[in-house]
């Protein structure tokens, strides 16, 4: 839904799992920049139009740059490549993918779960996405499934959400789902996060995070919030 595409941030200021393209030689120049020795299957990654992701700064990313992230599949080590992009090599920044996009790529044991899901996002009126191993799997065609993966969801929160509905309904389908589900509510408009699981375990203060950090917030002023949040984290 492009509606919930801004609680992911912009070009020039990515948010939490915003989705990054990055041109050949953009890519190419932050990759000398890393310092790293690319196995073909990352040098290559650009060239195949696959994604980085926007992650947190850190102490070495130089002041001005877009950091990035580009995460291996477990066949290859699952090491998370880490990147710094001069805002101009950036091309676009896109939301993670629709979870009803990425169902083809999950294991048919998933089917009755993903779908639960997408009924429970209709009713809410929120398009589930989802990131993890079955959002790369679907972005790169490559191995990042296996036995014991998590299906991690998102799901955007607009001033129309009824939030308290939609976490009962995703309590009932992870009961009786064959894998975790794990996943965050996100604010629309100030892409604050918090695991669902959290927000259903009713703990009177619950861990928020954006990408400048975490912190501590009341459950009850996060519910309450609905698309915004005056909150700094």
């Amino acid at each position: 839904m492009a509606e919930d595409a801004a609680a992911f941030g912009t070009v020039a200021a990515p948010g939490r799992h915003g989705l990054l393209r990055v041109g050949v030689e953009g890519f190419a120049r932050a990759l000398a920049r890393s310092g790293a020795e690319p196995a073909p299957l990352v040098a290559q990654w650009a060239a195949l139009g696959r994604p980085l992701i926007a992650r947190r700064r850190g102490p070495c990313d130089a002041a001005g740059r877009i950091a990035a992230g580009l995460p291996l599949p477990p066949a290859q080590g699952k090491a998370r490549l880490a990147l710094s992009l001069e805002p101009a090599d950036v091309e676009a920044l896109e939301p993670p993918p629709e979870l009803e996009a990425c169902a083809a790529f999950a294991p048919p044991a998933w089917g009755a779960a993903i779908g639960a899901l997408l009924e429970a996002g209709a009713v809410a009126g929120v398009a589930p996405r989802c990131f993890g191993s079955l959002a790369w799997s679907a972005l790169t065609e490559l191995a990042y499934l296996g036995p014991a993966s998590d299906l991690d969801v998102i799901f955007v929160a607009d001033a129309t959400t009824d939030v308290r509905q939609l976490l009962a309904g995703l309590e009932e389908i992870a009961a009786r789902a064959p894998m975790r589900i794990d996943g965050e509510i996100i604010l629309a408009e100030s892409g604050l996060a918090a695991n669902w699981r959290e927000l259903v375990d009713g703990a009177p203060q619950i861990l928020v995070k954006s990408m400048q950090g975490a912190g501590l917030v009341a459950r009850d002023a996060f519910l309450a919030a609905r698309g915004a949040m005056s909150v700094v984290i």
